[in-house]
């Protein structure tokens, strides 16, 4: 490890070790010369008592100096530690947050795509099973004589027309189309009323071939035209599209 230190410390560190050598080798040397007075049997002054003392002492200070300077180290140590530490935390909740955001797009994404799959195969059902569209178109109007007691007879030339249509996706590609016309009163099931194009159903028929026009860019209409003249009776015409996509 790289130790990075300050001036102050670097000062410290210096001086508390030169302080310290300096004693300890003072305090040899007065120890090796106090053992040969005594080997000598010279008696031992105060002078001479006195500066292990001063030596002791000067180790003291060292010692303080230098676990001053040891912990200041020590101390820039733990804050770059610590902001280390805190660096790496921070890179490491970026990384959690790019992570959350990519699952989050992710899980959008497949979200979007099951719910497409899901409309996808809906439409496709209902284009099996086919869209039906219905109109219920009343008795026509003769501006001719009749009996008394009768309503004028109409003619297909005055005929009411309509459009009956049914809307589907846009891509819609149409199979078929099935038409249907019952009397407005009549509970006929619908298979049993159906009919071609051009086909007379009693005073009523779907007249030339379906068509489509568009409605917006989501949907359009398939549409088939249906004529009834019958001045009696109302009739309901419907039409059932199948289509793929």
């Amino acid at each position: 490890m790289e130790m990075n230190l300050s001036d102050p410390v670097m000062a410290a560190l210096i001086g508390a070790s030169a302080t310290m050598l300096g004693a300890l080798i003072q305090l040899r040397l007065s120890w090796r010369k106090e053992l040969k007075e005594r080997e000598r049997g010279q008696p031992i002054t105060k002078k001479t008592r006195r500066g292990p003392v001063i030596f002791v002492f000067a180790l003291m200070i060292a010692a303080a100096v230098g676990g001053f300077a040891l912990s200041e180290y020590f101390m820039s140590l733990r804050n770059g530690d610590r902001d280390t530490m805190r660096a790496e935390l921070q890179s490491k909740l970026s990384e959690i947050s790019a992570s959350a955001a990519r699952l989050e797009r992710a899980r959008l994404a497949e979200r979007d795509k099951l719910e497409s799959g899901v409309l996808r195969a809906e439409a496709l059902r209902r284009g099996e099973e086919g869209i039906a569209a219905s109109a219920l178109v009343g008795p026509c109007k003769s501006q001719g004589a009749a009996a008394p007691g009768s309503r004028p007879a109409c003619s297909e030339q005055s005929a009411v027309q309509v459009a009956v249509c049914a809307r589907v996706p846009a891509s819609a590609i149409v199979r078929e189309v099935l038409l249907f016309t019952r009397f407005e009163d009549a509970q006929q099931p619908w298979d049993e009323a159906r009919v071609l194009a051009g086909q007379d159903a009693g005073a009523a028929r779907f007249v030339d071939a379906w068509f489509e026009r568009a409605q917006g860019n989501e949907s359009k209409e398939i549409c088939q035209h249906f004529a009834h003249w019958n001045s009696q009776k109302g009739r309901s015409a419907r039409i059932l599209v199948k289509y793929t996509l």
